[in-house]
Order: structure tokens, then sequence, then C-alpha cells
């Protein structure tokens, strides 16, 4: 999703949403490498489309990108604005989404995957300058969120 923001001079800039989602199991995250950044990290998801709902798009988003249809989405876990190049700034969302299906079918966009424990964040460059940040908040979430449900 497109959307223009007016700045401090009355001049407007692009301003894109994307949402991804955090999957954690076994204490770990699932991050993606992107093929056309070999050594770039990020989650899966993506933008929204012209006429998608923000829900529509992220299911899209997620299938498109794991091979994943069955998948809950429990909450949003953070947000950040960042700027990314001249005249585009970016809404991140990150949502924390449970699925049981072991299979990961990874798409052209990604070139490989990785399970991560929360220690081992620092060691990725992501392509979000606070995703790293980001991830832990999902890690806080998926603790309180077992502990929840053991009660």
């Amino acid at each position: 999703m497109l959307l223009l923001l007016e700045n401090s001079m009355g001049e407007f800039q692009k301003f894109f949403v994307s949402q991804v989602g955090i999957l954690i199991r076994d204490s770990k995250c699932l991050i993606l490498e992107f093929s056309k950044s070999p050594g770039k990290w990020g989650l899966p998801g993506g933008r929204v489309d012209e006429g998608e709902g923000k829900e529509e798009a992220f299911r899209r988003e997620i299938k498109e990108e794991l091979g994943i249809d069955e998948f809950q989405i429990h909450n949003t876990v953070d947000y950040d604005l960042f700027y990314v190049r001249p005249s585009k700034t970016v809404c991140g969302i990150v949502s924390y989404i449970e699925n049981s299906s072991s299979e990961i079918i990874l798409s052209d966009e990604h070139k490989s995957f990785a399970w991560v424990t929360e220690d081992e964040l620092d060691n990725y460059n992501f392509i979000w300058p606070t995703l790293s940040n980001m991830i832990k908040k999902g890690f806080e979430y998926h603790e309180k969120n077992k502990i929840k449900k053991a009660q």
C-alpha cells in the first residue's frame, strides 16, 4: 500500500506499508535471506497491494514466500517507521503468527532460510534497521503466550 505523507516543508513523500510475520518454533525464529540482496535477512511478508485489505495481503504474502496456507495471526508485536531511500519511507508492521506445518517452500524472492535463537539475532544483517529489536519483542510475546497457554 502506498500512502503519501506531507513533510514539514509541505512536500509529499511516498510511504509504504509492509507487514511481516514472526514464526517461532522450539525457541527459534524463522528468518529469510533475500535473493537480490545476499547477506540481508528479513521475515516473511511484504507490502499491501492496491485494493487489498491488510489481512488478505498478509496471508497472500506468507503463502507466496513460505508456501503456507494455514496459519493463525495472533497479534501485532511491534511496528516502526524508517527511511530507506530518497522519498521513500516504510512503515514496518511485525505480527506474531503460528503454524503447525513443518514444510517451508521458499519463493524465488529468498535464497535461504534459518531458524535462529534470540541470542543469534545480532549475527545477522537485517534489511530493516530495527528488525532485530522487533524480533526480540516477538520472542517476548511468544514467551508470555506460552505461559498463558500452560495455565
